[in-house]
């Protein structure tokens, strides 16, 4: 379903989660209904689109959160709970029901808070007692997250891998360059938070309940422009995929797509976002709109020296000279005929000593590790200058 619109009829092993259409009268109609659901009759892409949109088996924590509810596999527990989400307007529903989108959706309906207590306070034995019509069961990704609400508002709550929570400082320390650099309504702001005694990550909500998102792979697909314009876990951003996100945005109709695109481009050099693919990239509309605007930035997660494995090796850190050579390879792709007419070369004067002071409390880091990311973001600062003002 999309909202009240069947999209597609299917039936799934839940064991496998292989899953086979009986009938899509939904599929094609509207542009923006995820490519897998565009392919009618396409038991592969739709297996596929039901794994995505459920609990991954690269999250620690997963077995353990099938094994209270009796489900089979990811994809069976998340069909438990409706396959709700608060990135989207899909969702399954049973055969012979006879429930709307207003009854279940989770923008203005509660949903059961001891889910989310369990998986971040590690007590997997209460979900035998919860119900899984909850938006977690459709977070995908390999942290442990889960979805709050509170008196402030909805947040995305995602438990930190390393045990001081040094792992989000580089998230929180990119959304505090956003705010100077992009100003209010360009990003998503984060926060460092206590749960149960685990350090997470608060990311508020990034729509509205009447909003719609479409990832930039789609929005290249549906515009005709080449598709994945940022590669998934390996590679990352180049010139040219940047330049067909923005001939995509523009044939969208999403104001400023250049200086959008110049602004995610810059915070993938500035952060050190290797993994910076085209799930991060979207627009978002009324639903029942035409008008577009592009996306926030929003996804932070490796920011500033945790943006992979191998950035990350303590060996790079006595070798200042290698993080340069990485960088020269893969955050060196920015071109001046883009839209820099917002940015400003004096915001961010002095952030290398914010990222100086963010990680002086963490001791389990290499000693060189604070000045290294410090005099990289300067490098990368200095070559975004240059660029912006050719």
């Amino acid at each position: 379903m999309k909202r009240n619109r069947e999209l597609v009829e299917f039936e799934v092993d839940p064991a496998t989660s292989k899953a086979r259409v009986i009938d899509a009268p939904g599929a094609g109609v509207d542009p923006f209904v995820p490519a897998e659901l565009m392919l009618q009759g396409d038991n592969r892409t739709l297996t596929e689109f039901l794994a995505f949109r459920a609990i991954s088996r690269r999250r620690p924590d997963w077995q353990k959160v099938l094994k209270p509810f009796g489900a089979l596999s990811p994809v069976h527990l998340a069909l438990l709970g409706h396959g709700l989400s608060l990135s989207d307007q899909y969702w399954y529903r049973a055969p012979g029901s006879t429930e709307r989108w207003e009854d279940i959706n989770f923008f203005d309906n509660e949903w059961e808070t001891g889910f989310g207590e369990a998986v971040l306070s590690g007590d997997h034995a209460r979900l035998a007692a919860c119900s899984p019509d909850v938006p977690d069961t459709t977070t995908n990704g390999r942290i442990v997250k889960t979805w709050e609400r509170n008196d402030k508002g909805v947040f995305l709550i995602k438990a930190s891998i390393w045990p001081d929570g040094s792992d989000f400082v580089g998230s929180k320390l990119a959304s505090e360059m956003c705010a100077a650099l992009f100003g209010e309504g360009r990003y998503v702001p984060v926060n460092i938070v206590d749960r149960y005694g685990r350090f997470c990550l608060a990311s508020p909500l990034m729509l509205a309940p009447d909003e719609e998102f479409a990832d930039g792979g789609l929005i290249c697909i549906v515009t005709k422009y080449p598709e994945e314009p940022g590669v998934k876990y390996t590679g990352g951003l180049t010139a040219e995929r940047c330049q067909n996100l923005i001939d995509a945005y523009a044939t969208l109709g999403v104001p400023d797509a250049s200086a959008h695109i110049a602004r995610m481009a810059c915070l993938s050099c500035l952060a050190l976002l290797k993994n910076f693919h085209s799930d991060n990239f979207g627009a978002i509309r009324k639903v029942g709109s035409d008008a577009w605007r592009a996306a926030p930035a929003f996804d932070y997660n490796g920011s500033f020296g945790f943006n992979d494995h191998m950035l990350y090796h303590p060996e790079l850190f006595k070798r200042p000279f290698l993080l340069k050579l990485i960088c020269a390879q893969h955050f060196s792709f920015l071109l001046p005929s883009w839209d820099w007419s917002w940015y400003d070369q004096r915001a961010l004067d002095g952030f290398e000593d914010r990222i100086m002071e963010a990680y002086a409390p963490y001791r389990n880091l290499p000693p060189e590790f604070a000045k290294s990311v410090a005099s990289t973001f300067t490098m990368q600062r200095n070559y975004v200058n240059g660029v912006a003002s050719e």
